[in-house]
């Protein structure tokens, strides 16, 4: 074997506390690392040392149970020991998502998070195949070469299409919608090249569950775990997956002490109130007095001064002593700015929303009619039809709540303007040089919007036919939903009689009401297309592994054979120096998969100990063996296609006794022929953990896989890139499309 080559350090980076050594996890896309600390904190740091996240720990005594990178390396998922899971955006450090994986507080033991792609590709006709000829496209070999145009329409990039949503007030320090990163990284630009691609969240319980959740937010359910032959309950240890099997492999353990790892394959066969009280707050000091003085109310003072010129003793001190120039201040300033938040929210988030929400919605339509009513969609073209015609109804409350804001601060500034003329001209002297300045102020005043104003919204809002408290029960409204009859053309009638002043259903215009329809009708649909999908999500036979060490380390990973078959590879070790790999080969129709045969090897590595071990791709192996006080990194090819002249000897596995024979080799023999790369001998860091990122196949590097080395103190760590390309790994491996 060649002399070994040396790693090329990228980063080396001291920490401030120690770190965990099963909670590392490289960015799949971008240089980035997350860990977290023994005190809780999860951090995310670039090649230069540069903190762009961290987090301290939630309340309680609560700790992170697990951090897993979304495949395309766009979120981060953190998981905590009561049971939620946080997403964060990669670039906008932002939560964009949170959910709970079990009902009740429990720990988290595992948590998955894969790619998996769809059965037909991007597009019916790939583009670099494109003939001229008809009937060379009609022609063509296999599924993929048929024009599927159901399936193009529904794939059509509609995102830019879509109304922008502009950003909210910040209401927390955890408000995904009050910044434009953060709505950025929800609703991200359209990629084709993610249109067969479904991300899938796996995440098991201590409780013996496993939650599965897709596309980020978007939930299965929960499912217990697989019985095993113990008929113990069962937690999730391992997950693993290929992009190009719905397959999933998931490894399991019984909380029996000394129980052994089980194998189970797993088919996913789906693959604001402030400016409504304001003139109320200001208004009730001098409405109390006038109706002791006077019998009458401010709102008929006030309507008496703009037609007369009058104003009445009671009302002049209000205005002079009480209210005055800095009381109309705030009063202008409340009511102005309250209207005009509403104003902004309506037009720049409520009706964008509500067009985009159409817009997708017609979507799903077209899909529930061409699928047909004996699909298994989980939803038909009639309820969505109902959604359809309840988000039509908030759009016309929209309207008109932002046609009457337009009004109302139309209104009020006229009714602002005069309030402060009368209260100047009260409050002054009677000479000549003032009356002519208030003669010219009150010719500026439109004083039929100002007694407008009074007569429709002074002490209360035409908008509290939207926005106010239903005073009756909701049960016409709910009733007239609940029948799947729509609701546009009652709630037209309804406006019209309300305009007409004759009586309505109140509770029918209410923004609240309709909201609750459309919470209602949604989470009905979401829950039925959960419930479709979950019946297409079966758990196969538990096949036994094998006894791993406590605390050992354990990896699996899925390889490609061909489409209708897979190989699961589980490295694990039972002993320090020695490991063992059980392949599993199983064989997939129709989504659902059957055991074709278990095989394994095991291999002992002289006097060392492992103290790591990843499956580095589809043929090798990269451990961390320590030895005479000297760690290595070795390269153990575990297919029959080694071209270092190492093979591994498989034979039907069996999980009794000892397992199958070993390969023995002494020390000088692991080294020879398995340490292709030299590490740094430096005394002051020596390698404990690694961590791995695989070669992405859709980057322009040569080379793009990383080796993160933790070292034995936890507070040091160091990423690590080969110095020349590695010529007995560079097979093609995956050429699937990249999600980057």
């Amino acid at each position: 074997m060649a002399a070994p080559s040396d790693f090329q350090v990228l980063s080396e980076k001291t920490l401030h506390h120690t770190a965990d050594p099963t909670l590392i996890s490289y960015c799949p896309s971008m240089e980035l690392v997350a860990l977290v600390t023994t005190d809780q904190q999860v951090l995310i740091y670039r090649l230069n040392g540069q903190r762009v996240y961290g987090t301290t720990q939630k309340a309680g005594n609560l700790r992170v149970a697990s951090i897993r990178w979304k495949p395309n390396g766009q979120l981060l998922a953190i998981a905590w020991s009561d049971g939620s899971v946080r997403l964060v955006g990669a670039e906008s450090s932002k939560i964009v998502h949170q959910f709970s994986a079990s009902n009740e507080v429990s720990d988290i033991t595992c948590m998955g998070w894969a790619t998996n792609l769809t059965n037909r590709s991007t597009s019916s006709v790939k583009q670099n195949k494109i003939s001229d000829s008809w009937n060379s496209i009609l022609s063509a070999d296999g599924p993929d070469g048929l024009l599927d145009l159901p399936r193009d329409l529904s794939l059509i990039d509609i995102e830019t299409s879509l109304p922008k949503l502009s950003v909210l007030a910040a209401g927390g320090t955890e408000d995904v919608f009050s910044s434009r990163s953060s709505l950025d990284a929800l609703f991200r630009a359209f990629d084709p090249r993610d249109n067969n691609a479904i991300d899938v969240m796996a995440v098991g319980t201590a409780q013996g569950t496993i939650h599965l959740s897709i596309y980020d937010s978007f939930v299965i359910g929960s499912f217990a775990s697989p019985a095993l032959p113990e008929s113990a309950t069962s937690r999730l240890v391992l997950h693993a997956s290929h992009r190009q099997y719905s397959t999933h492999s998931l490894l399991l353990k019984t909380y029996i002490s000394g129980a052994p790892l089980y194998f189970v394959p797993m088919d996913l066969r789906f693959i604001s109130a402030s400016s409504t009280d304001s003139d109320g707050k200001f208004l009730s000091n001098i409405n109390e007095t006038l109706a002791e003085k006077d019998n009458r109310d401010i709102v008929q003072a006030l309507y008496h001064s703009v037609a007369t010129g009058h104003t009445f003793p009671s009302v002049r001190e209000w205005l002079v002593d009480e209210l005055s120039e800095r009381g109309h201040k705030r009063w202008d300033k409340a009511v102005t700015t309250g209207l005009e938040n509403l104003r902004r929210l309506v037009h720049e988030n409520m009706l964008p929303a509500l067009e985009r929400c159409s817009l997708i919605l017609s979507r799903f339509s077209g899909i529930a009619k061409f699928q047909g009513s004996n699909s298994s969609l989980g939803f038909t073209n009639q309820q969505i039809s109902l959604i359809m015609d309840t988000v039509a109804c908030l759009h016309l409350i929209s309207s008109k709540i932002l046609i009457q804001v337009v009004d109302e601060l139309e209104l009020f500034t006229s009714f602002s303007s005069w309030l402060r003329y009368e209260i100047d001209r009260l409050a002054s002297d009677s000479s000549a040089s003032l009356a002519d300045d208030a003669a010219e102020k009150e010719a500026s005043i439109d004083h039929s919007k100002v007694l407008l104003y009074l007569q429709t919204a002074m002490t209360s809002s035409p908008l509290a036919v939207y926005l106010g408290d239903s005073p009756e029960a909701f049960t016409d409204t709910w009733s007239h939903a609940e029948h799947g009859m729509p609701m546009y053309d009652m709630l037209d009638k309804q406006l019209q009689k309300q305009e007409r002043g004759l009586p309505f259903i109140k509770s029918l215009p209410r923004v609240e009401v309709l909201c609750g329809l459309l919470t209602q009708h949604a989470s009905t649909i979401f829950s039925q297309i959960a419930e479709a999908e979950k019946r297409n999500v079966l758990f196969g036979k538990a096949y036994e592994v094998g006894l791993a060490e406590a605390s050992a380390p354990i990896h699996m990973r899925i390889t490609a054979k061909s489409k209708s078959v897979c190989e699961t590879h589980i490295a694990y070790v039972p002993e320090v120096s020695k490991s063992i790999v059980v392949r599993i080969v199983l064989t997939m129709e129709s989504g659902i998969s059957s055991l074709q045969s278990i095989s394994s090897s095991s291999l002992q590595l002289g006097s060392g100990i492992i103290k790591d071990l990843k499956i580095w791709d589809d043929n090798e192996i990269l451990l961390l063996w320590e030895s005479n006080s000297s760690t290595s990194l070795l390269n153990v090819s575990y297919t029959s296609a080694s071209s270092d002249g190492f093979i591994m000897r498989y034979s039907p596995h069996t999980s009794k006794e000892n397992g199958p024979t070993p390969i023995i080799l002494s020390d000088d023999e692991v080294r020879r022929q398995f340490s292709r790369y030299k590490l740094s001998e430096q005394l002051s860091f020596v390698p404990e953990k690694l961590e791995i990122r695989e070669r992405n196949p859709g980057t322009e590097e040569e080379d793009s896989r990383r080796v993160l080395l933790l070292a034995k103190d936890r507070l040091h760590y160091r990423v690590l890139k080969f110095a020349i390309p590695d010529a007995l790994s560079s097979g093609t491996g995956d050429e699937d499309i990249s999600m980057t």
